[in-house]
């Protein structure tokens, strides 16, 4: 049986988030690009996915000592801070792309079935 190398997480805002981690800023400018595209195709895969799973684990950087942790309950907060970067960048394709993903993750609201409605009527 084959093992994955054991690496050690840490919470997504210390590399992603500028108010967290003010290095963040110089990262996200050299590779903010990639680095926030990847992770919000890396959440759609865990959204739309055969197991979607309730939290992602990446590398973003290979120098990093750390691997980043983005909790299902933070996929929303990710992906806005993915959409405001790319706004900033005025790559507007991508945005598009990321509202569809975040649309995903909303849940759809149950249809009303047409003959209840007309019984109280």
């Amino acid at each position: 049986m084959s093992r994955g190398r054991a690496v050690s997480t840490v919470d997504w805002r210390k590399y992603l988030d500028v108010n967290v981690n003010p290095r963040a800023k110089t990262f996200l400018e050299s590779r903010g690009a990639d680095v926030l595209w990847q992770i919000a195709s890396n959440i759609d895969n865990s959204i739309t996915g055969t197991k979607s799973t309730k939290r992602l684990i990446m590398s973003v950087h290979p120098n990093a000592p750390s691997a980043i942790l983005i909790n299902f309950e933070d996929y929303k907060a990710v992906l806005e801070l993915c959409l405001n970067w790319f706004e900033k960048k005025e790559q507007y394709e991508v945005c598009q792309k990321i509202l569809n993903i975040k649309n995903r993750l909303i849940p759809k609201k149950p249809k009303r079935d047409k003959k209840v409605f007309e019984k109280i009527i």
